[in-house]
């Protein structure tokens, strides 16, 4: 691990499988630098976007069941709220569409941040409503879908919706009834207050972009399914390998034509696809940057390796400037 990694985040924990399948971790310097507390295997990490990705293999979890079609309007399985166009009209924006940040909704400037854990609950609703300081935006369809790719936490608030409509329970519960359970996964949740008092004693410690704790230690993150994830790299990198067998048949969880509807470029945008992006030939990649850390898992669909890194700062600076990419890139064998 270079050196200058280590001086930049207080934390940082990676997991590495080869071509093999040999899996390796390696964890260095603080989850909490006040108490001196080191990173070890069992630290958590804030997998921020990387949400986003976890989302996406639970709504083709919910097409294998036949519960939602993705190519079908979202507004179709919405219950409780519904998405508009600009001119307050339904839109019939697919769920792929919202999927691949490409249904027309655009993030309002300065929104999903800032919220702390002493700050009220703030309710999904009113985030896609824009009734709060974390979004005063309405989440609307605002472009044409298909016409721009806008990266959107906020089409990912009416993926949470609209899982919790179908489904009839809590988001978190939903998915760690699809994709944690299932998968053996005891290191892996999203962060609603609930969860955060059961793991808060392995949670690492946030730092922003000045190395200073975030005030509560890291911030409240309302929006799960777009950025409310924590887990551990050896954690991720067990969903990535998943993933990877489901792409060639071999996987008992995820069917091989929802994995290789994931990895498909988008029409017009092929950089991405459904929760995944496409980051050169045969590798897909997921990211995660926010208040409290920064994050990137990449895999070799050709090869089947797997790198994954997490830390507890935000450096300031995205993950090609930060060094995290190249640490991720480091560990392919093969290029």
């Amino acid at each position: 691990m270079k050196p200058q990694l280590i001086d930049q985040f207080p934390g940082i924990s990676c997991a590495w499988a080869d071509a093999a399948g040999k899996e390796t971790t390696e964890c260095r310097g603080f989850s909490d630098k006040e108490s001196h507390a080191p990173v070890n295997e069992k630290t958590m990490f804030p997998a921020c976007s990387i949400s986003k990705f976890i989302t996406a293999i639970c709504i083709m979890k919910l097409q294998e069941q036949e519960l939602i079609d993705i190519d079908t309007p979202a507004n179709r399985f919405l219950r409780q709220w519904k998405l508009l166009t600009a001119d307050g009209a339904e839109s019939d924006a697919a769920i792929r569409l919202i999927l691949c940040h490409t249904a027309g909704i655009v993030d309002g400037e300065d929104s999903f941040y800032g919220l702390r854990m002493s700050d009220p609950e703030i309710s999904l609703l009113d985030i896609l409503e824009g009734r709060t300081s974390y979004n005063r935006r309405p989440v609307r369809a605002e472009k044409p879908w298909g016409t721009a790719f806008e990266y959107s936490d906020a089409g990912y608030c009416v993926l949470q919706l609209l899982m919790e409509d179908v489904t009839q329970k809590a988001f978190d519960e939903s998915v760690r009834e699809i994709l944690f359970d299932p998968l053996g996964l005891s290191s892996t949740f999203f962060a609603t207050p609930g969860n955060i008092a059961r793991f808060e004693n392995r949670m690492a410690t946030g730092y922003d972009d000045n190395g200073m704790p975030v005030p509560g230690r890291f911030p409240r993150v309302p929006d799960l399914a777009a950025s409310g994830l924590w887990s551990t790299p050896k954690e991720l990198l067990s969903i990535a390998d998943e993933y990877l067998k489901a792409l060639r048949g071999e996987s008992s969880f995820l069917r091989a034509e929802s994995a290789r509807e994931m990895a498909k470029p988008a029409k017009n945008f092929p950089w991405t696809g459904l929760g995944i992006f496409n980051s050169g030939e045969n590798i897909l990649s997921s990211s995660g940057w926010g208040e409290n850390g920064q994050c990137m898992m990449k895999m070799n669909c050709r090869t089947r390796e797997i790198s994954v890194v997490m830390t507890n700062r935000n450096p300031g600076v995205d993950q090609a400037e930060s060094g995290i990419e190249g640490l991720v890139d480091s560990k392919f064998a093969v290029r």
